[in-house]
């Protein structure tokens, strides 16, 4: 899949800035001695960027069924909200992350929060009601059925 523009990673990296600009002025505070210089966290931008945005997702056609496969690390299984019809699937998910830090003359808490949904078009109609998902090890498995009609059916054709 060719990259697709997110607003919401676009918003990141503005944010990551902006901490840089700020860290980056507390830190000539503190070499001028005006202030002692808050420390933060230094969230690697890979990291940070998987919280925004949607995970990405493989779709297998297996003859008789669909397999949807999503990787999600960090997501509670609990934090994870599938609905299915026979034409498509909705995916939403939420990531909850708290970082605390108490030193003797500071105190530190961080957070972030992401969340997302999808709708993912069906190349095919499924039984929605036979369909089951799995979550394991942060990664999403959901088994989708094909519909009778959407089946291949083979047909031989007699040469005349």
């Amino acid at each position: 899949m060719a990259n697709v523009w997110d607003p919401f990673r676009e918003f990141s990296r503005i944010e990551r800035e902006i901490r840089k600009m700020f860290d980056d002025f507390w830190g000539e505070r503190r070499r001028w001695g005006i202030l002692p210089a808050p420390r933060r966290s230094e969230v690697p931008a890979e990291r940070e960027e998987g919280l925004i945005g949607t995970p990405p997702v493989d779709l297998i056609d297996k003859g008789d069924k669909l397999i949807l496969r999503s990787e999600m690390p960090g997501v509670k299984k609990d934090n994870i909200k599938i609905s299915v019809t026979e034409d498509d699937i909705s995916i939403s998910g939420k990531v909850e992350k708290a970082k605390e830090e108490k030193e003797e003359d500071y105190y530190y808490c961080e957070r972030a929060y992401s969340s997302w949904q999808r709708v993912i078009p069906l190349p095919v109609k499924i039984k929605a009601d036979a369909a089951k998902a799995k979550y394991q090890d942060g990664v999403l498995e959901i088994t989708l059925p094909k519909a009778e009609e959407a089946k291949a059916k083979k047909k031989e054709i007699k040469v005349e």
